[in-house]
């Protein structure tokens, strides 16, 4: 059995080592191998397995907030590490959220060596979005053609966070059969050793204004093995967990870097606090209201989950903070002025890697069509 508490406390102290490389960290444009060799020692890859197999996950009340500090404290030095390592416990959640199954030895075998992977330090992630898909993934073009036990995965995928870095990543695609569309499994380790396979083709290295260094390149597969969730109903079913989990671990890395921008913005504003004017005084306590707020609505997503209930307050909860975030570093902006736009300043980046928040996971339309269900959902039952 795993401690998390532990693993909390190694993660928090490989962040506080990382500090000091706030500067270099922030213009980097890719991942670093080593901090995930570091950051999976540390025991951050159980947090995709369950404490019956080795791992830290017992239930998501129990571990919401353990695993969104862990992401906080990488987020306040590397928003881009932090976002990509965030992927990891949300992409097993489809095994983490199905335990129960009857599928058969298959699906025990499926999940058994997924778990193994993880307790060995791989990282997993999503290579899920398409092109005009509108963030659905569900929404796909994507071919997977049966071939003996396995499938043959055909389309164009993009933000494939992580790439170079994760072991194996998920996606979606139509295999054929009626109904949605299931998860499919794709092992991407040559990508990690570097080599190249003529079935998975890049097409569009990153290039974000936000969260640079993610590697979130688009993909173009042509016949490429993959392995199909071992049970598309339990993975449906897992679909609520994922939901809740992604929205707290995102919101957690977006929220740490409006707390890292407000800590670096106080420095500065307190040593001319006798000369700021009163529009200056007025946006600095704007910005920090408005922070105030984001830290009150993510409390709320944490204890909603916590009660078990935080499917409609964790979707409410991601759009607010993507809000709060942004206009929250546009004010900071304006009071810093123009030294704040200058690309040795960090604010210009900062309020980029916030954006994120809004445009992934599901971006703005989508995540607004989401909640706009679950509160008629939640109405029509009043009303019953």
């Amino acid at each position: 059995m795993q401690d998390i508490g532990r693993v909390e406390a190694e993660v928090q102290a490989l962040a506080l080592g990382w500090r000091s490389e706030g500067v270099e960290r922030r213009n980097r444009e890719a991942l670093d191998s080593r901090d995930f060799d570091a950051l999976a020692e540390t025991g951050f890859t159980l947090t995709g397995v369950p404490q019956s197999e080795g791992g830290l996950f017992t239930d998501l009340g129990t571990c919401i907030r353990p695993y969104a500090r862990m992401l906080s404290a990488l987020a306040g030095v590397d928003p881009s590490l932090a976002l990509v390592a965030s992927m990891h416990p949300v992409v097993l959640g489809y095994w983490l959220g199905a335990e129960a199954s009857a599928a058969g030895d298959g699906w025990l075998q499926q999940r058994r060596w997924i778990y193994q992977s993880a307790r060995a330090g791989a990282f997993w992630g999503t290579v899920t979005s398409e092109p005009g898909s509108g963030g659905d993934i569900l929404n796909t073009r994507s071919q997977a053609m049966p071939e003996g036990d396995r499938f043959l995965l055909s389309g164009d995928k993009h933000f494939a966070s992580g790439s170079g870095i994760c072991s194996f990543m998920i996606t979606t695609a139509r295999d054929g059969g009626e109904g949605e569309p299931p998860v499919f499994i794709v092992d991407v380790r040559h990508l990690t050793r570097g080599e190249r396979s003529p079935a998975m083709v890049l097409t569009r290295p990153w290039d974000g204004h936000g969260m640079r260094a993610t590697q979130s390149h688009a993909w173009r597969f042509e016949d490429y093995p993959a392995e199909r969730h071992g049970d598309p109903q339990a993975c449906a079913g897992a679909r609520p967990l994922v939901a809740q989990l992604s929205a707290v671990l995102f919101s957690a890395v977006v929220l740490a870097v409006v707390e890292a921008a407000l800590v670096e913005a106080r420095r500065v504003l307190v040593a001319r606090a006798d000369s700021l004017r009163a529009a200056e005084q007025m946006g600095w306590m704007e910005a920090e209201n408005r922070l105030w707020l984001a830290q009150q609505a993510f409390e709320g997503m944490l204890a909603a989950v916590e009660a078990g209930d935080g499917l409609r307050a964790t979707a409410r909860g991601k759009l607010v903070l993507a809000e709060l975030a942004e206009t929250t570093l546009l004010e900071l902006g304006r009071v810093l002025g123009g030294g704040s736009f200058s690309r040795s300043q960090p604010y210009g980046q900062w309020l980029q890697d916030a954006r994120a928040l809004g445009f992934l996971r599901p971006p703005w339309s989508l995540a607004m069509d989401q909640l706009f269900a679950l509160d008629r959902m939640a109405a029509e039952a009043v009303t019953r």
